[in-house]
């Protein structure tokens, strides 16, 4: 049986940085994952993903994304890779009610001006006039203001990952692919780990990073998250390709309310070429999915009603027409929280999710403070807002 210090499973976003962060520590660790990282099963896919540092979730989550900048820029310079582009991230929120990832739309705005206020984020709010002037690819509507976080921008989600394993396995990290956890267990002192092909692997401790599998593994989350199925969408560009091109930001907007819309968009300037279309799409944060049995495939009335909703009233300079799409995996949490913690059954067992849809930008400082706590050391990052006690005691379902 093979042993280490650490067995994280699942090497996606947060799991690949946990991975990282114990390898650079000079730790014995081996991650396992299902499928082969990056891989398009899970919720780490698609080209990209939004960052941003004054968090509408609420201003604790803003430590966590200056710490992950950092991380992201010292693994640019420490790999001569690219992964973050600060081209900054502008919020609309709604006037007609609204709620993003949980909170309400206003409460959303608020907190963003309230996190850039205390921990000095760059960025301002934009009045109606500054709005249009400034950024006409939007069909705002009167009295629509906005707050451009100049720190924000996107990362390319992929590569993020790939170089997070690349570096963890030159640091002597063990990688395991195509193999699934079954079961894990203590037995003599350790915690052994089962896979489906029968082989074992054991470990002093033990990380669950799996995303929307991750009630199989940690059974007090059973009731508390539920999986959502998402679009990605990358519409043709018709018209003033300027308004999606290099250096302009990615957006979310909160668009309730609005005609017949009942959620957000959030979109990207082109990557490559104009040709390559501009990505966007709209969260569904309701009914719930199973991801192993989830519809891969978009099909053309979901395109075309997505356009018709989300798109062709508020992104006028977007065709109807797809170039492609993807589907991913939302693991949500009441209130669209985090859950970071220890499992109640086993201390030396630490889990993370679900992340609520808003979780890549956040992951190398998750990794890194589920890397100290495997390794009994405190996080550079307070954590303690993000307890399944916390959770219970918001929502005691």
């Amino acid at each position: 049986m093979a042993q280490f210090d650490v067995i994280v499973i699942g090497c996606g976003a947060v799991g690949s940085a946990a991975v990282l962060h114990l390898a650079k520590a000079g730790r014995r660790v081996l991650g396992i994952d299902r499928f082969q990282p990056p891989h398009r099963f899970g919720s780490t896919h698609g080209e990209t993903r939004i960052t941003r540092a004054a968090i509408g979730e609420g201003v604790d989550y803003t430590p966590l994304a200056q710490r992950s900048h950092a991380i992201w820029r010292a693994l640019e310079r420490e790999t001569s890779t690219r992964l973050f582009e600060q081209c900054g991230c502008l919020f609309i929120p709604s006037q007609h009610g609204g709620e993003v990832h949980g909170v309400s739309s206003a409460q959303f705005f608020s907190n963003i001006e309230t996190a850039a206020r205390l921990h000095g984020v760059d960025g301002e709010t934009l009045s109606a006039e500054r709005l249009r002037a400034d950024y006409p690819a939007f069909a705002t509507a009167p009295g629509d203001r906005a707050f451009l976080d100049r720190e924000g921008g996107y990362l390319l989600v992929e590569d993020c990952v790939r170089t997070e394993l690349a570096v963890a396995a030159r640091h002597g990290a063990e990688l395991l692919t195509g193999r699934r956890v079954t079961a894990f267990r203590r037995a003599a002192g350790a915690l052994t780990v089962t896979m489906d092909d029968d082989t074992t692997a054991s470990a002093d401790k033990l990380i669950v990073t799996t995303g929307p599998w991750i009630t199989e593994m940690i059974a007090p989350l059973r009731r508390r998250v539920h999986v959502t199925r998402q679009v990605l969408y990358w519409f043709e560009l018709l018209s003033n390709p300027q308004h999606f091109g290099p250096g302009t930001p990615v957006f979310i907007w909160d668009v309730a309310g609005r005609d017949r819309a009942a959620s957000d968009i959030y979109g990207f300037p082109w990557l490559g070429s104009q040709d390559s279309g501009v990505k966007i799409a709209n969260e569904v944060m309701t009914g719930e999915t199973d991801p192993d049995d989830v519809a891969r495939e978009v099909t053309a009335d979901e395109i075309a009603a997505t356009y018709e909703t989300y798109v062709r009233s508020f992104v006028p300079d977007l065709g109807p027409r797809c170039l492609r799409s993807e589907v991913c995996l939302y693991t949500n949490a009441p209130g669209g929280r985090f859950v970071i913690d220890h499992d109640p059954g086993d201390a030396d067992v630490i889990y993370a999710s679900a992340c609520s849809g808003h979780g890549f930008k956040h992951s190398p400082a998750v990794g890194e403070a589920l890397a100290a706590m495997a390794r009994g050391e405190t996080p550079c990052v307070d954590l303690d807002g993000f307890t399944l006690d916390r959770l219970a005691a918001a929502d005691p379902a």
